[in-house]
């Protein structure tokens, strides 16, 4: 829900109790932003043969460049490429507290595809560094995820051991909806005991250079097509990491699925269970039902905001939501600086219950997170 844009910045006022935290707020570093921070050989490679992806974009148009809003390209020309122009837009007119920065450009033209892995490997080492330098370091509000090549995960182990030994304000690994295999395949665990060893999450985002197809039949005609498949990759990990039983070996394990809907969730833990029920020989190694594993370990973003075409209908959808165990695991998130961008102060409805408003607005991301109740004190 676009709103006029505020091109200049406000003074940051004195640190008061958490109110809003932005669960989804899109960064974005240009090849030519990361070049003090790549070895000569990478710039050298660079400048000669560019980044190469497999990535869904390349096959339809996305509305606009980056799929952003056209008011959110700062004068550097790239959505997300300028700190100060995000945080005179988003962070201070919202008074927004704790913004997470989810890398795109990362998780999908620096995370692997055709390009050689070496040279991936270094982009995305050159990303993070951006990140931590001109974003991090500018504005305590930041956090951030810590973008790697999550299909060679051994690698993606020694660039988040990296980037938590630079700071703890890169609170979680981001990876794609689109990876080579559903995720709780035996390849990705060395992530989830990375993961569990720092106690961060590990982040799901729609997009990705990855083999597969979100469709599941092959690439779409339209990119609404494309925008209507975002839940179908996390419908399939969910179902992976449970009947593969990740959470049994790592039972503190923590999933966020971002901008991949949540008024699925209910009606889709009840058929996991209901294939449970039918086929659980198969799979006896699990010690509870699908839809416990659900609930005790998944979170959820809002945008695109799920809003049924009655007002009415809202509370009912999120009641589903909360009998299914999930009640304090939906956070409110923007998707800044994109065209469907959620404004914080319309898009959490009245209808939901106070109590549910204050969970979604701070208190459920705070305590995924371990947020301090004061921004700043850190």
């Amino acid at each position: 829900m676009s709103e006029t844009s505020v091109l200049h910045a406000t003074s940051r006022p004195a640190p008061t109790p958490l109110r809003l935290v932005d669960a989804d707020v899109h960064h974005s570093a240009h090849p030519g932003a990361l070049t003090p921070y790549l070895e000569q050989r990478w710039v050298d490679y660079l400048n000669a043969f560019g980044v190469r992806t497999r990535h869904e974009t390349d096959t339809r148009p996305a509305l606009r460049p980056f799929a952003a809003r056209a008011d959110a390209i700062p004068p550097c020309g790239v959505a997300g490429g300028d700190p100060d122009f995000a945080r005179a837009q988003l962070l201070d007119p919202y008074g927004i507290d704790i913004a997470i920065l989810n890398s795109l450009i990362g998780q999908i033209q620096y995370s692997g595809g055709n390009a050689p892995v070496p040279f991936c490997e270094a982009l995305e080492r050159a990303n993070n560094d951006w990140t931590h330098t001109e974003w991090l370091q500018r504005d305590p509000r930041w956090r951030a995820s810590i973008a790697c090549q999550y299909d060679s995960p051994e690698i993606a182990v020694r660039e988040v051991e990296r980037c938590r030994s630079l700071s703890d304000r890169f609170l979680q690994i981001l990876a794609s909806t689109r990876t080579e295999r559903p995720f709780g395949h035996s390849k990705y665990w060395p992530l989830f005991e990375i993961a569990t060893h720092y106690d961060i999450p590990i982040a799901f985002h729609p997009g990705g250079s990855g083999s597969n197809q979100l469709s599941g039949s092959g690439w779409p005609s339209y990119y609404f097509e494309n925008h209507l498949t975002y839940p179908f990759g996390a419908l399939s990990h969910v179902a992976s990491l449970v009947f593969e039983g990740v959470f049994d070996r790592w039972p503190t394990l923590k999933i966020v699925f971002v901008e991949g809907g949540w008024s699925w969730v209910a009606p889709y833990a009840a058929r996991l269970d209901a294939t449970y029920a039918v086929q659980r020989a198969e799979v006896a190694h699990l010690q509870r039902k699908p839809s416990e594993y659900l609930a005790e370990h998944f979170w959820f973003t809002t945008q695109p905001f799920e809003e049924p075409p009655k007002p009415r209908w809202l509370p009912l959808v999120y009641e589903q939501f909360a009998e299914a165990g999930l009640d304090g695991r939906l956070m409110f998130s923007s998707d800044y600086p994109h065209w469907d961008f959620d404004s914080p102060a319309q898009a959490i409805p009245r209808t939901l219950p106070e109590p549910v408003r204050r969970g979604l607005q701070y208190a459920n991301a705070a305590a995924l997170y371990g947020f301090p109740l004061v921004p700043g004190a850190e």
